[in-house]
């Protein structure tokens, strides 16, 4: 805030013109400055006049909404900074763009260079840079128009017959990119940067005449190559038909594999398959020629860094690097990988292999570019389609009916079959007679909920297609419409089974509402996926990092606890599908039943016995490295970050003592419960583990020796073994051995890592061979004595009798003992000379989402 304005509030008046005309002329006298001043090399320095400007005003005034907000203070700061400004022109900015001229000739060697920069360019552009910092920098890139004898192949020489062709070629595949991206399926300056589209990529050059200038380049080198010439302009050339070729092929992969040919023509798949195959081996084999680095000649004047003053509209960026060659081409190469496995989508025929194939493709590593999230996130649902195949509701129903089963579409599909089906259906679904006016108005409240239920679905699997952090706020963001969806879900389950059975009265409500007697079909599919998003929630946090090592008990036993809720809801659902088998047959002819031939009963209960299986395994995996994780920081092996690495000899220096003291308190540890657990605590199902429960359930843990804990994990990786072998060999649906992998590779390699620690004699140690109970008593114990040494001494106290004397004296000798005793426990911890660490596990271009836990010996101080 200004002067003048602080004044005002003091009843002063606004300082006018005379005043302003008075500041204006100081400034002049402190700074003078010329008109050459702005064409130097040299920074000025204006702190004096700034430190002047500022003299009189408050602490924070600049901060108050009346004259400076902090959005507006945070955005002057990044304009006036040197190193993130794209507009501010020096000297030698202007020498360069001087030196450029759009009409100057070209030889290859430049040619190549070009195009080599805007090939980095491009992919640094996939890689979630700005079009501004990559693709605008180039003045052949944003020219006006392209010659005329360029576009009809007539040039006479390098810059018509082979520069522009490879450029608007480049602009097409940017085009076709940028259509893409705007189906808006990522988020701005995340994935993407949107903004104003200054360029129209060369969209009115059509695709045919840039297939014919492609033609007409790669005719043009070959003649170089078959003619004598300079060596090094051969090679430019030979270099430049590898760029022709593969711009070519990268044409058409995108050409075939957008949207529009997919939904149009069925064989667009195949094809684009097979010219995705051909691009692969020619991108390699261009990748692999070993390019002179002095071969490429640089142009003057041709990329402008700082071409953000030519758009005033867009906001300053912070500048990004373009890739390396190499970077380039590894970025590209895993690109088309990546675009490989839209094949794999389009040929889900089962929703469990959908959500397989989603949940494999969001842990890769690297991220997939954003084109190609982009483009499954469009395959997935667009124009009211999953699939570019089926329509959303149908796709909601057979998604249902695959884990539920077909029992309740059998009786809601009867309706319209024929009279033996209808005379089937009145004899109702649990032996009473249905009504048919409550039969359509069945069909009709499943409808409206399978509507409301494709909208949920849809986010989740687009959720899938984002960047991984996005994926876990979005994620959790989704808890609570799922919360909301199983509401519903319960009162059509409800209304379901009295209207179906024909059933009135306080009995039939009773049985409506008993879990016993009600399946519940709706509302069993969406807990069902309500508690995979929680567990998705809590390993996505593991797969980021978001939780340190001293954190991890209270994930992993929440987690847990996720699991055996999960694993029970499973059972019961295997269990009501396995009590209904067989019945209804005249029923099962009804004509597009959802679930298809793959919906019976035989399929659904092995849908529902794999994900059992799998969230078994879950379960002993996250059980046992709830225990790793708690004897680990019991036994001083995993300390938070306010506890010394070694000892309790540091504990007073720095305040660590005052930080542990203060972090270790029951208020401290249930406000990060807390908060790490907020938007899980909300929800209405499962029932949420309160910080009261988790204390109780770590006062029965800590009964256990430390030792014990340690073998009991041992014993339960090994049981989620079993499990996940025994999976592993039923015959299953795409994509489910890959899930069983990754969960599979984190039980290995934290076996292992248990087996060394056993066998390092951790276990047998004395350290470990006492309860958790005691060893966090042992470590409060030494924390306290330290506050008590750095308590000052206390004036000698009023004479006591012989009796309270020898009860004191008493005291502190079980005091000292008890002292002893916790400094020979924490000697033989140190003695383990052990230090634990947790990291995310990796394996075959995937992240598991889950801790891999190591043990290594300290080094020698």
């Amino acid at each position: 805030m200004s002067r003048h304005q602080d004044n005002s509030r003091h009843g002063a008046q606004p300082a006018g013109d005379a005043e302003l005309a008075e500041l204006a002329e100081l400034a002049d006298q402190q700074l003078q400055l010329s008109a050459d001043s702005y064409d130097s090399d040299q920074w000025l320095d204006i702190g004096p006049l700034l430190a002047q400007a500022v003299d009189e005003l408050a602490v924070g005034e600049l901060l108050r909404p009346a004259s400076l907000t902090y959005y507006d203070m945070l955005t002057s700061v990044e304009v006036m900074e040197p190193r993130l400004d794209m507009g501010m022109l020096s000297a030698c900015d202007l020498r360069e763009i001087a030196k450029w001229d759009v009409e100057r000739e070209l030889s290859l060697r430049q040619t190549l260079w070009v195009v080599e920069e805007l090939f980095r360019c491009e992919i640094t552009w996939h890689s979630s840079a700005s079009l501004l910092q990559t693709m605008y920098m180039c003045n052949y890139f944003t020219v006006d128009d392209v010659p005329a004898a360029a576009v009809a192949g007539e040039g006479c020489g390098p810059r018509d017959r082979v520069l522009f062709p490879l450029v608007v070629a480049l602009a097409h595949c940017c085009r076709a990119v940028w259509i893409e991206y705007l189906r808006e399926n990522l988020f701005s300056e995340e994935d993407v940067h949107f903004g104003s589209q200054p360029v129209e990529f060369f969209g009115h050059i059509a695709r045919e005449d840039v297939v014919r200038m492609l033609a007409s380049a790669r005719a043009y080198l070959e003649d170089v190559l078959a003619a004598d010439g300079d060596i090094e302009e051969r090679a430019a050339a030979k270099a430049l038909l590898g760029h022709i070729e593969l711009r070519s092929r990268w044409l058409r992969v995108l050409a075939d594999l957008s949207l529009e040919y997919l939904a149009e023509d069925p064989g667009a798949l195949d094809r684009g398959m097979a010219e995705l195959a051909g691009l692969q081996q020619c991108h390699r084999a261009f990748a692999a020629l070993e390019l002179d680095p002095e071969l490429p000649a640089p142009v003057p004047g041709c990329f402008d860094p700082k071409c953000m003053r030519k758009y005033p509209s867009m906001a300053p960026i912070k500048p990004r690097p373009l890739l390396s060659r190499a970077q380039s081409h590894a970025a590209f190469s895993g690109m088309l990988d990546d675009l490989a496995l839209v094949r794999h989508l389009l040929q889900a025929t089962a929703v469990e292999s959908l959500v397989n194939f989603l949940g494999s493709f969001s842990r890769r590593q690297p991220t997939p570019l954003p084109f190609v999230r982009s483009l499954v996130a469009s395959v997935l649902s667009s124009n009211g389609l999953v699939l570019l195949r089926e329509p959303l509701v149908a796709f909601v129903q057979r998604a249902i009916a695959e884990t539920s089963g077909r029992y309740v579409w059998h009786v809601i599909e009867g309706i319209e079959d024929s009279a033996a089906v209808m005379q089937a259906l009145r004899r109702g679904a649990v032996g009473s007679p249905v009504l048919l006016d409550d039969a359509h108005a069945a069909r009709a409240r499943v409808d409206a909920f399978s509507q409301e239920a494709a909208r949920h679905l849809v986010d989740w699997f687009r959720t899938m297609c984002q960047n991984a952090p996005r994926q876990r706020r979005i994620g959790v963001k989704y808890l609570a419409s799922w919360d909301a969806l199983q509401g519903d879900a319960e009162e059509l389950d409800t209304w379901l089974y009295l209207a179906l059975a024909a059933k009135r009265g306080a009995e039939a409500e009773q049985e409506a509402n008993d879990p016993s007697c009600n399946p519940f079909w709706f509302s069993s599919w969406v807990y069902h996926v309500k508690l995979a998003l929680i567990e998705g929630a809590l390993l996505g946090g593991v797969r980021m990092g978001v939780y340190l090592d001293y954190e991890l008990p209270q994930v992993y036993g929440y987690a847990a606890q996720v699991f055996q809720a999960h694993h029970d809801h499973l059972d019961r659902m295997a269990a009501m599908t396995a009590a209904r088998r067989g019945q209804n047959p005249a029923l099962r002819a009804a004509a597009g039943s959802p679930g298809g031939d793959d919906g019976d009963d035989d399929a659904c209960l092995a849908r529902v016995g794999r994900w059992l299986r799998l969230v078994e395994a879950q379960n002993y995996l996250a059980t046992a490295l709830w225990l790793v994780s708690h004897a680990c920081e019991r036994l001083g092996l995993v300390r938070a970050p306010w506890w010394p690495r070694r000892g309790s000899a540091g504990l007073s220096a720095g305040g660590a003592l005052a930080a542990w003291l203060a972090q270790e308190a029951d208020e401290a540890r249930a406000t990060r419960y807390a908060l790490r657990f907020r938007a899980f605590s909300r929800l209405n199902s499962p029932t949420p583990l309160t910080y009261a429960g988790w204390a109780t359930t770590l006062a029965q843990l800590d009964e256990s020796l430390l030792a014990d804990l340690f073998t009991h994990a041992a014993r339960l990786l090994a049981k989620a073994r079993d499990v996940l072998d025994r999976a592993g060999r039923e015959p299953a649906v795409a994509g489910w051995d890959e899930v069983c992998q990754g969960a599979r590779y984190a039980v290995v390699v934290n076996s292992v890592a248990l087996a060394k620690l056993q066998a390092a004699g951790v276990c047998r140690s004395a350290a470990a061979l006492v309860p958790g109970s005691q060893a966090a008593a042992y470590r409060r114990l030494l924390v306290e004595g330290c506050a008590n040494a750095e308590e000052p001494e206390r004036s000698a106290e009023q004479p006591v009798s012989k009796a309270k004397a020898k009860r004191d004296r008493k005291r502190r000798r079980q005091e000292q003992d008890l002292a002893l005793a916790a400094k020979e426990w924490q000697a033989a911890a140190d003695a383990l000379r052990i230090d634990a660490s947790s990291r995310c596990c990796e394996t075959g271009g995937h992240v598991v989402a889950w801790s891999q836990f190591s043990f290594e010996k300290k080094k020698k101080e």
